[in-house]
């Protein structure tokens, strides 16, 4: 098991107490830790090492090789100005440590604050994060873990696959809305906010099932971030002055649209509560916007390039490039969202077009 930091909230003795019980009833034989900001902020993370980093007490970073893995912990949580940051005796023992790998070996690196930025403004990435992707760079197949920010975060970069999940507490805003931090909810939404991932190995199929449902049981929204991308994720939509919509990004930014679709977040207007995500592509000349919500059982689809197709990872089904169902369980299309151009931005409806049961297509 590999804990990506945070096991307490104040740094006090009797929080990570009852964490180190907590986590000792996990049957595993072996928990690595690497710290949150929450873990050092009395004693620059000295309760947390006494607990947590007895199989290695002098630093807070490490690697081990478990069944031809070769797995790293990263420490960038610092206190000050040390937070966000790895630090050149860190990075120069990452080189050396990598160094001693064959580049086939499967890495799984993890660490608190997220390696690649996923929004300048709030501080959420690591300032010198880009020396440690170009050490990961040549290895063939990379995992990068983190925790931090509460949100469901995908980012590919060459042979580099990076994740954050959801949180079981302490909801966070989405990237550029309203502002960073946990924040509080009305009892009755506050479950629709919070989630966790499942990762399901199926016997014979290459990818793995992951799902991330929040704790009242629907699909978690969730971003994916550019490759190219330095300081936002993929069209962080801003409230648009057309009613009802909202605006996802340039036009220009959607240049691709036509070949692979692009996911955008949809928040709210000043009327509604509820964060949205969807597709949007270019068909004939003309934007679509497509749901994300597979109609089986509500799970989060994605689109998988090699089979030009959006697929569900609970239940299998697929849908193709129109939302049409082609296959699994799914008994309607994929909804849709309305579409505007106005002024070179692209605007999408904020509330979708209701699937109907028919697989016939409409463009708006």
């Amino acid at each position: 098991m590999l804990h990506t930091g945070d096991v307490s909230h104040l740094s006090k003795p009797a929080e990570f107490d009852t964490a180190f019980q907590l986590m000792s009833t996990i049957k595993t034989p072996n928990i690595f830790y690497v710290p949150g900001e929450h873990d050092v902020l009395n004693d620059q993370g000295a309760g947390f090492r006494q607990r947590f980093s007895a199989k290695t007490p002098t630093k807070t970073w490490y690697s081990m090789d478990y069944q031809g893995v070769h797995l790293i912990g990263l420490s960038n949580a610092g206190e000050l100005e040390a937070f966000g940051m790895l630090g050149t005796e860190q990075l120069a023992w990452l080189q050396q440590d990598l160094a001693a790998v064959k580049h086939d070996t499967p890495l799984v690196v993890f660490a608190h604050v997220p390696l690649f930025t996923v929004y300048k403004p709030w501080t959420w990435g690591t300032k010198d994060a880009a020396q440690a992707i170009a050490l990961l760079k040549p290895f063939s197949a990379v995992t990068v873990l983190n925790g931090h920010i509460h949100q469901v975060v995908t980012q590919v970069e060459g042979n580099i696959n990076f994740y954050t999940a959801n949180s079981t507490s302490f909801p966070q805003h989405c990237p550029g809305v309203v502002a960073p931090n946990a924040y509080k909810l009305p009892a009755n939404e506050l479950l629709q906010y919070l989630g966790y991932r499942t990762v399901n190995i199926l016997p014979g199929n290459p990818t793995a099932a992951i799902a991330d449902p929040t704790l009242a049981g629907t699909a978690a929204a969730s971003i994916t971030i550019a490759a190219a991308s330095a300081a936002s994720p993929v069209a962080i939509a801003t409230a648009s002055s057309n009613a009802g919509f909202v605006d996802v990004g340039a036009e220009t930014d959607f240049a691709a649209a036509a070949a692979t679709p692009k996911k955008v977040m949809l928040p709210p207007p000043a009327s509604k509560t509820d964060l949205q995500t969807a597709f949007v592509l270019k068909l004939a000349g003309q934007y679509v916007g497509i749901s994300d919500v597979c109609t089986h059982m509500g799970c989060e689809v994605s689109w998988v390039a090699t089979d030009t197709r959006f697929k569900c990872p609970c239940h299998g089904s697929q849908y193709d490039m129109t939302g049409k169902n082609v296959a699994g369980p799914a008994p309607k299309p994929l909804a849709r969202y309305k579409t505007q151009v106005v002024n070179g931005r692209l605007l999408v409806s904020y509330e979708p077009i209701v699937a109907s049961t028919t697989n016939s297509f409409e463009r708006n």
